[in-house]
């Protein structure tokens, strides 16, 4: 049988210079493959536009992702006069990411957790590769307002420039921005947080369970907490009082038992980011926070009054805004659409994180059936999955090895290679980049309108939250679910990527905390310590 001929690479050393995207910790090949492979062929449709190249470079977990600089901004200028001249293409494609995120639920919701040894080799790939089928339909319409916006601002330039033609004074742009976009529904993480205030708002009202958790936390603090020696939130601080709610569970009536058991269940993975399996909220953490809570005796009936009326304030202000400005017909839809992304784009990413966290055991299986590592089975690209699932091909477990060290993966139409060696670090050389290191004063885009000063924190991954106090400046390469604690302590927020449908500013809006987004360095212009000061309303950061 003769064999179709290798297609050739066209784009890999084109003229167009390849731009750092995303700058990912704590990441796979066995995920990531799924999304880089959507962008140069599956986002054609409906997106209209694929990516002409895409490159990764993996050390170890940690994941450099590129593209072409002038191939990524006519893509979002492509995408933005979509919206623009298709009206319902923003409510089109916010009703597919809900659609589609509900299907990868419910495909995570039914994949076996346990006994998967008993599956033929033939079960494992159905999984594999119905996992990978369903999260790339997701992605088709998910990363639709990422490519508009995240990368080079396309769409909030755009409607900057609508804004000036009606006549809204410069300095006013990011400010009437920011409400013009606020969302009429509430996100998930900020349902998470009402149902989470609920349960402690019922423990308060009952007496016997008001003063059983008080009586823990005073304890506590009295003779386990901070006269040990230990910091506030710091993490042996935590795992202490983790440990410490043990004594009181049998204490805790059935039915607020019930409640914190239905609240962990419901959204114990939300931290998984996206290996370590155990990187997770347990049931004592919901405990311990409940006790905390309770213990600090804050009113949780007046603050969920007062974020259900900010929210409601904030529609009617956004309202008025729209009449006030005399807004097109054409683009109080538009703008009503890019407002709902803010919430289906949360929807998106915890039907997400739930997939991969609930894929573990499957991957797991899979390496333990071709007798290779875990880390080895994640980077192992889909065909060779399916050569030595279904074909029986061994893993060449030497490449394999080498991947896991370090590794180049590339991407243009119907074509995926993967390089180490002296091959992917010529690849690699040609990104680096270099950032002024006497950089004081860097500029990004408005998250969310208002002033903050503080010290720098980074924190990049979940298991950095404890160096955040409050009043910090939360500086990160880009936020997510797994963070959003450390969020709330912040002063301002400020990250590398953006886009006004990024996570950070959609939960900057719903705290009300000052944010800067798509500044591109800020990560490596400060450190830990540094004392700055922000104006999220110019979308300026210095070093003070």
């Amino acid at each position: 049988m003769n064999r179709m001929p290798e297609k050739k690479i066209k784009h890999i050393n084109n003229q167009d210079s390849w731009m750092l995207a995303e700058d990912i910790p704590d990441i796979d090949l066995f995920f990531s493959q799924i999304w880089l492979s959507c962008l140069a062929n599956e986002f054609a449709r409906p997106g209209g536009y694929a990516n002409e190249k895409v490159m990764t470079i993996f050390r170890g977990y940690h994941m450099w992702f590129y593209f072409g600089e002038e191939d990524s901004f006519k893509q979002g200028q492509h995408l933005v006069e979509r919206f623009v001249k298709n009206l319902q293409f923003a409510a089109e494609a916010n009703e597919e990411i809900v659609k589609w995120s509900d299907k990868l639920r419910y495909f995570a919701h039914n994949l076996p957790q346990e006994n998967l040894e008993k599956l033929t080799r033939k079960q494992l790939w159905f999984f594999y590769q119905r996992h990978d089928e369903v999260h790339t339909k997701y992605y088709q319409w998910y990363w639709l307002p990422v490519a508009a916006d995240m990368f080079h601002g396309n769409f909030t330039e755009e409607m900057k420039k609508y804004l000036k033609s009606i006549g809204v004074e410069k300095d006013k742009i990011n400010e009437y921005l920011v409400i013009l976009t606020a969302p009429e529904n509430k996100s998930l993480i900020q349902i998470e947080r009402e149902e989470f205030l609920t349960i402690a708002s019922k423990i308060q009202k009952d007496p016997y369970h008001k003063k059983l958790f008080q009586r823990l936390y005073q304890e506590f603090m009295e003779y386990n907490g901070l006269p040990n020696g230990m910091e506030n939130h710091a993490p042996e601080y935590e795992l202490a009082f983790e440990k410490k709610v043990a004594d009181i569970k049998d204490n805790i009536k059935m039915e607020i038992l019930k409640l914190i058991q239905d609240h962990y269940i419901k959204y114990h993975y939300v931290r998984y980011m996206w290996i370590g399996r155990d990187d997770i909220y347990t049931y004592d953490y919901y405990l311990k926070e409940l006790v905390k809570l309770i213990g600090e005796d804050v009113n949780f009936g007046e603050i969920l009054k007062n974020e259900i009326n900010q929210h409601k304030n904030l529609i009617t202000k956004k309202n008025a805004l729209i009449k006030k400005l005399k807004i097109g017909k054409d683009w109080r839809v538009i703008l009503a659409g890019w407002s709902e992304f803010m919430v289906t784009k949360i929807h998106g990413r915890f039907a997400q994180i739930y997939t991969i966290y609930n894929m573990q055991p499957v991957l797991g299986e899979i390496a333990r059936r071709l007798d290779i590592s875990l880390m080895q089975a994640r980077f192992m690209m889909k065909s060779e999955v399916r050569d030595a699932l279904i074909g029986g091909k061994k893993p060449d477990k030497k490449t394999l090895q080498k991947r896991t060290k370090f590794c180049v993966y590339y991407v243009e139409k119907g074509i995926e290679k993967i390089y180490t060696g002296n091959q992917a670090k010529k690849m690699a050389e040609k990104t680096t980049m270099t950032v002024n290191e006497e950089i004081t004063e860097i500029n990004g885009q408005c998250g969310c309108v208002g002033r903050g000063k503080g010290k720098v924190r980074l924190i990049i991954r979940a298991s950095d939250m404890g160096k955040m106090k409050n009043g910090d400046v939360l500086v990160s390469i880009a936020t997510n679910p797994g963070i959003v604690a450390a969020m709330k302590k912040a002063s301002a927020i400020v990250t590398d990527q953006g886009g006004i449908t990024s996570h950070a500013a959609i939960i900057a809006r719903e705290l009300g905390i000052p944010c800067v987004i798509g500044t591109k360095i800020a990560t490596k212009v400060f450190k830990d310590g540094d004392l700055v000061e922000v104006d999220a309303t110019k979308g300026m950061v210095r070093k003070l």
